[in-house]
């Protein structure tokens, strides 16, 4: 028995008519009365174990076509607009990046302070999303929908990154949302609302995956650093912003990260990922690794932590690593264990794929460090979040499939990124020009008759990490000389770059004419900032420093004494400027603002927009204010007395956390709350006044601080906490607007690491309403009294298994955790939980929390702790058996058999069973298929003649049997495969590995374009059809002729042509005869293993481990030697100079008998970037 994969047509189903009435040609898990969870449940509990490894893959994760199944590709990206779209396999003609409305980045957005504006924006790209899936792009341009035209497609996007920006020389803070969990929570909140949607019955618009589950702050040896920090800063600063997008937010996927957190893998760290994000906070979604993250467990430094999980050790040979069990002596591979400890943990799905291998996850189970139940339980997650986006459903149930490629930079989502990049601008400085008599801004346009804008960045538009490519882009030269000529077309607008850039070594030179033009300039803007040269994913910032010679450039022009300057700040954090503010009066910053960044600045500096947006990061003045990176320390003794993030910090910045202007003033009055005194369990209500008390309309962002001014014994307390924030109105000249602001007074509790909960102290805090973090407008002191009360606020339930067998019990008890507000577990003790069933005729359950599967179908099992439910979902299988030949010629006729035994308490009546194969493969029963009555323990069997048609084409074909009786909720199914063999090894090539010096983009061995020269080979006598002698075996090399079916071109031949075979379970059949049997071969993306077959003449077989090192490792797998050496490789731009190798492995077969067939490990069915494959050029037998 093994996969059952089959490129099949998706199956037509009719809908049975009621809740609990099964009809014999519709599944449970596309039946749309069933809930998303119960209807994942049953179609993972159809899927073999090589299937279910393969779903594992979030690169490609292949079809199933007898489950009408997509292939389908996790890894979609759309941090502030669709920027990859991960199976866009067929566009036509058009290349390069995404092209799609590109919003401010995270950070940028975030400055605005308004989450109606950044979750209608994240709407807006779920809209371009879902428009990716609009059928008629295929083939013609970029789309999502996969291989398929028909394909329903791909809507998981690993969006947003949510990291804080603890420290602004972190590579990634243009993709966050500040450093104050608080904040960064309600903004990305509004994100992840935005881009799931609000549909009804629980349907997605598309599937956010916050990331990086957690501490991830560093980019420098980011796979192989620990992020070491305590339980404290853990829970009230690290996780706290991910524990409201669980809780709030309802996110429904998150990525685990490449660093340890204390000293284990982020990525296989059951305490963070299973404890507390999914058992504590309630995190029901699925988890991906970051890409290459698994691999982090066993690699060795910079690639990993080269670590072992408690009771193993870890022989420290990196790719190579195996496992010991101290206790045991058990051994397993790296690879293996860092799959099972990862699952075990809960990050369910491994980018791209590396370590999830039928090899890896057998070699798990036979250790017994994992079940198939908790990979059931993997795939039971990822799943249901696929069920939730509608791919399993009729389009007329789904809200969102009308969307078409309309939507895709439509002039409303061009209009809404201008609106949020212009509320995102922060007006830093704005001092009145003693000359003029008022400030520099706003200015007037139709006073303007001469403009210079100064600066490289100017010119350009810098959309920041994890863009797309939007048709539409303006920089600030173009929309400024645009407004200004509108308003004055006698006016002059010119632009110096002065040779600047992030990088340039050498002083600004301003051109020849600049300085005279900037002396007489009614306005000159010199705009610097940062771009990727400066931080990036993978390159932190070295300093604060401003990069590049943009302080030569700001110097150079104010030594030139024009009043009418504005320094532009477009970066990705903080940078010094101290020594350079007092010489402009105006200072303007944002981040990375998106298309329309040259549109928002121009509106702001002319007037057109009064900027409203503030900071979401303190301005440290330069590198002595910071620690060191690698030190997660929050508070003043952590961290050598500097404090990090404004609840801690203790120096001047240059600006506070906070911090914005506008063109008019704001007034804030009567401050109050709606209670002195309060208790631990309620709520206080904070009121105030804000009212324009300038002369321009205008918004602001009313913040509301909480401060600790009584002191806690042992504990280092925050200066203050943001704990609400507003965003005004747009506010006429002397118009009021009163705000509320409601706290949870739970939410100013601190974690008690020692107690493992959180704690309220008794005391007077002070609501403290100000303009930014060090500048209060008005405060009132509330006294709090008495602790929290605990009450249940999450119960899980995760039980051993997903799928049982009629007859099974399963213990529920033992699978129920429940916690309480303060994140404490609650002692349930025997007596504490009550349990009910969805369905008794499937599952029953007794007030012990002891479950037994006595019918076909799903149940949902249901455990309640003080008044609050948790669920977990059961699949009850009649115990099928399916015995099927695995090899069949075509023409051939063979018998298969279906089993069933009884092993319900109860008889079952009208048994059928029946027996599906491919089409047109005649199949029929040669013993009778229903049994009138089948009693408890009985067993009854079908025999079945299958005939395989004499045009069979080689390959794996499923057959499915499935069974029925009355009143079972479910049909029970189980799969086989039977392979029709291929004449011989070169009749199931499949990939291109070879490719010419001429014509290096024909090959394709890895799935990234890399492949063998043919010419390298050549020079080491691989040539076309040559014989290759290697340990006493002759090889036949692959002739120059084999026609690559992929290809449009049926002419098409090797080089560049196909070559070798991809091995993914296929059957061949063996020349030759003899005692020995030889393969080359070599693996791609690391070491590929799995199992082979030998099938003898009497139908007797033989298997043996295959392993095959990666072609560009230094040493061959155990058993294996080096065949070939070639000292460079073909890529689609030409000649790498990197040594790689072919490896040859020779094995014993049985004495006495003939070989007749070889079945290949299953391994991969394509070549996908990131992924092992193993690749297999000649067999021999000898």
């Amino acid at each position: 028995m093994g996969s059952c994969t089959w490129a099949g047509p998706h199956a037509s189903w009719r809908r049975p008519g009621g809740r609990f009435r099964m009809a014999d040609d519709v599944p449970i898990y596309l039946d749309t009365r069933y809930s998303f969870a119960e209807r994942a449940a049953d179609l993972v509990s159809r899927l073999t174990l090589e299937e279910k490894v393969l779903q594992l893959h979030t690169h490609a994760a292949p079809a199933i076509g007898r489950l009408g199944v997509q292939q389908y590709t996790y890894a979609n990206e759309a941090q502030h607009g669709v920027n990859v779209l991960g199976a866009d396999t067929d566009s036509g003609e058009v290349s390069g990046g995404v092209r799609a409305t590109s919003f401010p980045t995270n950070f940028a957005a975030s400055m605005s302070w308004d989450a109606r504006l950044l979750q209608a924006a994240a709407a807006a790209i779920a809209s371009e999303a879902r428009g990716f899936l609009d059928t008629s792009l295929w083939g013609v341009a970029q789309n999502n929908l996969g291989p398929l035209p028909g394909n329903y497609g791909c809507l998981t996007y690993w969006a947003p990154t949510v990291n804080l920006d603890r420290d602004p020389r972190w590579g990634r803070t243009d993709e966050a949302f500040g450093e104050d969990p608080y904040l960064a929570a309600v903004m990305a909140g509004a994100y992840v609302r935005g881009l799931q949607g609000d549909g009804p019955d629980g349907y997605l618009k598309a599937a956010a995956t916050a990331k990086h589950y957690a501490l991830n702050n560093v980019e420098t040896d980011r796979f192989g650093i620990s992020s070491n920090v305590d339980e404290r800063a853990l829970r009230e600063y690290y996780l706290a912003h991910f524990q409201r997008l669980i809780e709030d937010a309802h996110v429904a996927g998150m990525m685990t990260a490449y660093n340890a957190i204390n000293g284990v893998p982020a990525v296989a760290d059951e305490y963070t990922v299973d404890r507390i994000a999914q058992r504590t906070f309630g995190f029901a979604g699925y988890t991906t690794s970051d890409c290459g993250a698994v691999g982090t467990t066993y690699k060795t430094f910079p690639a990993g932590h080269d670590w072992a999980p408690p009771g193993w050790s870890t022989d420290h040979k990196g790719d190579n690593a195996t496992w010991t069990n101290q206790a045991t002596g058990a051994r397993i591979s790296g690879a293996a264990g860092g799959q099972a400890w990862a699952l075990r943990a809960g990050t369910q799905l491994n980018c791209p794929g590396t370590e999830a291998t039928i090899a890896n996850i057998e070699q798990a189970i036979r250790a017994g460090v994992l079940t198939e139940g908790i990979l059931d339980t993997a795939l039971l997650r990822v799943f249901t979040v696929r069920m939730r986006t509608g791919e399993f459903d009729p389009a007329g149930r789904v809200p969102y499939t009308t969307i078409t490629r309309d939507v895709i930079q439509c002039p409303a989502h061009q209009a809404l990124a201008a609106e949020v990049a212009a509320n995102s601008l922060v007006l830093l400085k704005n001092d009145v020009v003693p000359a003029r008599g008022r400030p520099v801004l706003p200015a007037d346009a139709r006073h303007l008759d001469q403009v210079v804008i100064l600066g490289d960045l100017a010119n350009k538009v810098t959309l920041g990490g994890y863009s797309g490519s939007p048709t539409f882009q303006v920089n600030a030269v173009q929309a400024i000389r645009r407004a200004v000529l509108l308003a004055n077309p006698d006016a002059s607008v010119v632009h110096d770059a002065a040779h600047t850039s992030t990088t340039a070594t050498g002083p600004a030179v301003l051109g020849a004419g600049t300085p005279e033009a900037i002396r007489s300039a009614d306005l000159v803007v010199i705009f610097v900032g940062t771009d990727s040269a400066v931080a990036d994913e993978g390159r932190d910032r070295t300093g604060l420093a401003l990069p590049g010679n943009y302080r030569s450039l700001v110097r150079q022009v104010a030594a030139l004494g024009n009043a009418n300057t504005v320094l532009v700040i477009q970066s990705c954090g903080p940078v010094t400027i101290d020594d350079v503010a007092g010489t402009v009066p105006a200072i303007v910053f944002s981040g990375y603002n998106g298309q329309s960044q040259g549109t928002a600045l121009a509106d702001v500096l002319l007037g057109r927009h009064n900027p409203s947006g503030h900071l979401n990061f303190t301005w440290y003045r330069d590198d002595a204010q910071l620690p060191a990176m690698s030190d997660y320390g929050l508070t003043p003794g952590a961290t050598g007395g500097l404090g990090r993030t404004y609840r801690y910090f203790t120096g001047t910045p240059t600006y506070p956390f906070g911090h914005g202007r506008s063109y008019t003033t704001f007034g804030y009055a009567n401050v109050s709350a709606d209670r002195a005194q309060v208790s631990a369990d309620d709520t206080v209500t904070v009121g105030f006044d804000v009212t324009n008390t300038g002369g321009t309309r205008g918004a602001t962002v009313a913040q509301l601080y909480v401060a600790t001014p009584f002191p806690v014994p042992g504990l280092e307390l925050p200066i203050r906490r943001l704990v609400g924030f507003a965003k005004t109105a747009v506010l006429r000249p002397g118009e009021r607007q009163h705000i509320r602001l409601r706290v949870p007074v739970a939410e100013l509790s601190f974690w008690d690491a020692a107690a493992m909960r959180s704690v309220v102290y008794a005391g007077g805090y002070e609501f403290q309403v100000a303009r930014d973090a060090a500048t209060v407008a008005g405060s009132v002191t509330v006294a709090v009294s008495g602790p929290l009360t605990p009450r249940v606020r999450y119960v899980t339930v995760v039980p051993e298994r997903v799928v049982c067998t009629v007859g099974d019990t399963l213990d529920v008890a033992g699978a129920v955790a429940a916690v309480n507000d303060d994140q404490s577990f609650v002692d349930t003790g025997p007596a504490g939980i009550a349990y009910r069933t969805s369905d008794p005729a499937v599952l029953t359950v007794d007030g012990t929390g002891q479950a037994t599967a006595v019918g076909d179908g799903v149940a949902t099992v249901t455990a309640t702790v003080d008044g609050v439910d948790g669920s977990a979902v059961v699949v009850v299988r009649g115990g099928l058996v399916l015995d099927a030949p695995s090899l069949a010629e075509a023409g051939s006729t063979g018998a298969a058999t279906t089993l069933f035994r009884n092993t319900a308490d109860a008889p079952r009546y009208r048994y059928t069973m029946a027996l599906s194969a491919p089409d047109g493969w005649p199949v029929a029963a040669t013993s009778p298929a229903t049994f009138d009555r089948v009693d408890p323990g009985q067993t009854v069997r079908t025999t079945w003649r299958v005939t395989v048609p004499d045009m069979a084409r080689p390959g794996r074909y499923p057959l499915t049997a499935t069974s029925t009786y009355r009143g079972a909720r479910r049909e029970d199914s189980t799969c086989a495969q039977t392979s029709v063999p291929y004449p011989s090894l070169a009749a199931a090539f499949n990939n291109p590995g070879i490719s010419t010096d001429a014509n290096p983009a024909a090959g394709n061995l890895d799935g990234g374009g890399f492949s063998y020269s043919a010419q390298a080979l050549a020079a080491a006598g691989f040539t076309p059809g040559a014989h290759i002698v290697h340990n006493g075996l002759t090889f036949t090399w692959p002739a120059a002729a084999w026609p690559d079916p992929t290809r449009p071109d049926p002419a098409s031949t090797a080089p560049g042509g196909v070559d070798n075979v991809l091995a993914w379970g296929q059957s061949v059949v063996l020349p030759g005869s003899g005692g020995r049997l030889g393969l080359i071969g070599a693996a791609d993306y690391g070491t590929a293993s799995g199992t082979a077959t030998v099938t003898y003449t009497d139908g007797s077989t033989e298997s043996f481990t295959l392993t095959l090192a990666d072609w560009w490792s230094t040493a061959p797998a155990p058993g294996t030697d080096v065949v070939g050496t070639f000292g460079y490789l073909n890529t689609p731009q030409g000649r790498r100079n990197q040594t790689v190798h072919l490896y040859a492995v020779s094995v014993a077969l049985s004495p006495g008998r003939a070989a007749r067939y070889l079945t290949l490990p299953d391994v991969s069915p394509s070549a996908v970037a990131g992924q092992p494959a193993m690749h297999v050029f000649a067999v021999a037998v000898g």
